[in-house]
């Protein structure tokens, strides 16, 4: 008796890792990218008589995070490459130096210009699927509002796409979460770097949190994010800008209203996220407004996590 299903995917292949590739945008900046490719047993690595898709994740937290140790392995095993990529201005990256959290205006052209680097490798099929979470969610949208031609698909999961509702005023005043969030992206700043005077005063300043919030209401340079001046400002960007005005409205602090305009690329799209978290409301919202607007699938995965 034949089942209408699929079988499951199977390992067919091994891993090689290829490090540090410098994959230029637009502008001639170089960002850091981890390529992972199938190879067969006998070592070949796949390339132009045998194709892949690939998988991209663009993180401000580290490429080479552990996070992905797991993931990584199981997609490329079944025929994918995987692609993970340092945020401008983050870790092996390069950059200006200039790092504004979660609102950095260069993330949807750098998302095009890695997708469409990606596809024109002699190993790529031509077809990228983008995921991650978080901060790697919004990169995601990002992108997605350039339309690069061969992005295919995305799995972007528990995301903000608007900083102001969503993530670091929603109900009115400043989630104050987010001034402690900072202090983990200044850590590992380029501003900050190999400085250990620097990292210091981060690391005191995590340690004692509670007390720097009781210090609020603070002004620029009174904070130990004066040594990230980019996070600091951003910071207080998030705490002193009570109404929305057009610093919440630029492109890459909101792209909901983009999205309600048809901007976003027509691809199969995976939007999810845990009842309990952050963003399950932006999330919801992300696959009410895209849905009936696409005629690839749109699928929303909400979970008691």
């Amino acid at each position: 008796m034949h089942s209408s299903q699929k079988s499951p995917s199977q390992p067919r292949y091994g891993v090689h890792a290829v490090r540090d590739i410098m994959i230029p945008m637009r502008d001639g900046i170089k960002l850091a990218t981890d390529i992972f490719l199938p190879v067969h047993g006998d070592g070949r690595i796949v390339d132009a008589d045998e194709q892949v898709p690939a998988l991209l994740v663009r993180t401000s937290y580290d490429k080479t995070a552990p996070e992905w140790d797991d993931v990584i392995p199981y997609y490329v095993r079944r025929g994918y490459a995987f692609v993970v990529q340092d945020l401008r201005s983050r870790f092996r990256s390069e950059g200006d130096g200039h790092y504004y959290h979660t609102v950095n205006p260069w993330e949807g052209d750098d998302g095009y210009d890695t997708v469409e680097w990606l596809a024109e490798q002699d190993w790529c099929t031509g077809k990228i699927g983008t995921l991650g979470s978080s901060h790697r969610a919004i990169t995601q949208t990002q992108l997605a509002l350039r339309k690069p031609p061969h992005l295919a698909a995305m799995w972007v999961e528990a995301g903000p796409t608007n900083i102001y509702r969503h993530e670091a005023r929603e109900g009115g005043a400043m989630s104050l979460q987010m001034f402690g969030a900072a202090h983990l992206h200044a850590l590992d700043s380029h501003e900050v770097g190999d400085d250990p005077e620097k990292a210091k005063i981060i690391f005191d300043a995590m340690r004692d949190m509670g007390d720097w919030i009781q210090r609020f209401p603070l002004k620029p340079g009174e904070t130990a994010l004066r040594v990230a001046p980019d996070l600091e400002q951003t910071v207080f960007d998030y705490y002193y800008r009570g109404e929305y005005d057009e610093w919440w409205d630029q492109e890459a602090a909101n792209q909901e209203p983009m999205i309600e305009a048809g901007e976003h690329a027509d691809v199969a799209v995976t939007v999810s996220c845990g009842w309990y978290d952050n963003f399950v409301g932006a999330t919801a919202n992300y696959f009410k407004t895209l849905n009936p607007q696409t005629e690839s699938p749109t699928r929303l995965v909400l979970g008691a996590w």
